[in-house]
């Protein structure tokens, strides 16, 4: 049989065969009747679980693309923005805004803490921002901004709201119109579980209203929401092609999500991460986040002493058949980073803290050989998972 490593990384993550399936279908024409009506139910599906009325835009490209779109269509060259940064995504979004010609000022937060709504309440009060920029989970640490509270301060302050919701959205509520998200950006290879290739972009009216009155000329062809906002009201209206195939997976991946249910996915996805968490302290490893503060689509774990990473993740995979990430930034070498996000149960993550147990003894870690899985078993036996 074909080996199939078990991917415990923060993105992409596991897609199942029956998404793969959809995928094998025919490749029919981008503005056929029937893609069509494929593209109108998967908009009514993402509008759920984005919880939005507002325009959505599922375009072919990476998150990488939605963070550019979304920046470009409602921030013009001399604008003033504030950006969150307290990880490597978050420092990206201020360099993308910062390319875009914003004059971005940046409220650093110790890597592994989240922001003061307080503290950015205080900025934004020290001059005039036209938006406020933060990643919602950032993938190199796990922790989990306080969107709601934040998007709160930002209305006050009548500053548009982008949040980066890459690695939380479909795995952790995001109620885009109730915090007051005007533009949200996340990508298909993530909570969604989809294969790469997917960027989608969710626009406020506040949004769009910034985006028609904007002065200065959008720096974006195929990324403008005007060229697409009418597709999207009649996808059998042609701007540019749909990656016809992708537009497949995600409609049968808006299913799954939906027949779940979002809050029962959420309590899934929190239940694993508790308990994954709670099998790495019983063994002695130090997380980079704070419980109350850590995202339940990733784990931070720290290095004991004299536990090599490069040997560590190679023994996962060669040996176990799992891969994990390693640390990204001033963390690389220092930690790995386990993705428990998608379609990940309780059988992957139960195997996966075996296989940790088992690289970290090759390397001369001790600890009670089956505290870690234990641990897990215990937290999780209040509820499936």
């Amino acid at each position: 049989m074909q080996k199939r490593d078990l991917l415990m990384i923060p993105g992409p993550t596991n897609v199942t065969p029956t998404v793969l399936a959809a995928m094998s279908q025919p490749t029919l024409s981008h503005v056929s009747p029937k893609v069509a009506s494929i593209l109108k139910e998967t908009l009514a599906g993402l509008s759920r679980i984005f919880k939005t009325t507002g325009l959505i835009l599922p375009l072919a490209g990476s998150g990488t693309l939605g963070e550019e779109i979304a920046v470009a269509n409602v921030i013009e060259p001399g604008d003033r923005v504030l950006a969150i940064s307290g990880g490597y995504f978050g420092d990206r979004l201020s360099e993308v805004a910062s390319t875009l010609g914003a004059k971005v000022d940046v409220l650093q937060v110790p890597w592994g803490r989240v922001a003061d709504p307080a503290e950015v309440e205080r900025k934004l009060s020290s001059a005039s921002y036209k938006a406020l920029l933060v990643v919602h989970v950032d993938t190199a640490t796990g922790a989990a901004n306080p969107v709601e509270k934040l998007g709160a301060v930002a209305k006050a302050k009548d500053a548009l709201f982008i949040v980066d919701t890459v690695c939380s959205l479909g795995g952790m509520d995001v109620q885009v119109d109730a915090w007051g998200i005007d533009v949200c950006f996340t990508g298909s290879q993530k909570a969604l579980a989809l294969p790469p290739g997917l960027t989608i972009i969710s626009f406020s009216s506040k949004a769009l209203k910034a985006r028609e009155e904007r002065k200065a000329p959008i720096g974006t062809y195929y990324g403008d929401l005007k060229r697409w906002a009418p597709v999207m009201q009649d996808p059998t209206k042609y701007f540019a092609t749909h990656p016809v195939n992708m537009i497949y997976a995600l409609h049968e991946s808006c299913k799954m999500i939906l027949s779940e249910g979002l809050d029962a996915r959420f309590a899934r996805h929190a239940k694993l991460a508790a308990a994954f968490r709670a099998a790495m302290r019983s063994i002695g490893l130090r997380l980079l986040c704070a419980e109350d503060i850590s995202a339940s689509t990733l784990t931070v774990v720290y290095y004991p002493d004299g536990v090599r990473d490069a040997e560590f993740r190679k023994t996962m995979a060669e040996k176990y058949g799992i891969v994990v990430a390693g640390g990204l930034g001033p963390l690389s070498q220092k930690v790995f980073r386990v993705g428990h996000l998608g379609n990940v149960n309780r059988d992957d993550l139960t195997a996966t803290i075996a296989a940790v147990e088992g690289s970290l003894a090759e390397q001369g870690y001790r600890f009670t050989a089956g505290a870690a899985a234990a641990a897990a078993n215990r937290a999780l036996s209040t509820r499936s998972a």
